[in-house]
């Protein structure tokens, strides 16, 4: 079975590698990829996102372990969720929860005191004494059922991200960035829909606003679509609206970051 990591430790430190190590003791046989550990410390929502548009690149089956884990031996819950096509693994903090809800919740379990823990369980680092022990031992074939307490769909944290507000007389709308890549490209929590209803077209422009800085962009169908330098709006491969500054950094133009609001405007000519 294969196991997928994802975490915010970074490539310097060797928790990373650690986790491999106490999966592969276990089932030495598991088959593990990094899906990325360069998540920026702490974001959660950034982790969300990339399990919510990757997951359907995986084989059905596949076991996602995700540790970004900002209150890790505090009381939150470390969690196993079981969804229609995968097994997810993680602090309860909401960082499954877009994942979870889309593909379809079948069962939850608490696996704080999972009796496939390693024997001594540290306060900073569940990563390695929890999720990745967890992972392997289900690797294995060991049932769910064994793993942790049973829990209701309704106890998993959820990411509370507001909808995209539209405002088609104004010809604007407003979204949360999901988003920023190693590139400084943004995404919204906006698709086609949105883009539609305003009635944007190719070749139409944009003008993005942060909260100090604003970035005019072309509505194209790639970066590539405009000189060096100049601002592109587009859907993203994920279907996202998103933001890019062809050969810079829209994010650094803009001073955003994760869970921040920006408003595209439909610049009449």
């Amino acid at each position: 079975m294969l196991i997928v990591l994802q975490t915010d430790f970074g490539y310097k430190d060797p928790y990373v590698g650690v986790m491999k190590g106490v999966i592969k003791t276990i089932n030495p046989d598991a088959e593990i990829i990094d899906l990325t550990h360069g998540v920026a410390r702490h974001s959660i929502l950034e982790a969300a996102f990339n399990l919510l548009v990757s997951a359907e690149y995986f084989p059905s089956g596949t076991i996602f372990v995700t540790v970004v884990d900002p209150g890790v031996g505090t009381g939150r819950r470390a969690l196993l969720i079981q969804t229609r096509n995968y097994i997810l693994i993680g602090p309860d903090n909401g960082v499954l929860s877009l994942l979870a809800f889309k593909d379809g919740v079948l069962k939850v379990f608490d696996i704080s005191n999972s009796p496939y823990r390693l024997p001594k369980v540290s306060s900073t680092f569940h990563g390695r004494d929890v999720f990745a022990p967890v992972a392997a031992w289900v690797s294995k074939g060991v049932p769910l059922e064994r793993v942790g307490t049973p829990l209701p769909s309704e106890a998993i944290a959820k990411l509370q991200i507001e909808e995209p507000y539209v405002n088609v007389e104004g010809g604007w709308f407003e979204a949360t960035v999901l988003s920023v890549d190693v590139f400084g490209n943004i995404s919204l929590n906006a698709g086609v829909e949105v883009v539609e209803s305003l009635g944007i077209r190719r070749n139409d422009k944009l003008v993005v606003e942060g909260l100090n800085n604003k970035l005019e962009c072309t509505m194209v169908n790639t970066f590539g679509d405009v000189g060096v330098g100049e601002g592109a709006c587009y859907i993203n491969s994920w279907g996202f609206f998103e933001i890019a500054l062809n050969q810079g950094d829209a994010s650094r133009m803009l001073n955003t970051r994760t869970l921040e609001k920006l408003r595209v405007i439909r610049k009449h000519v």
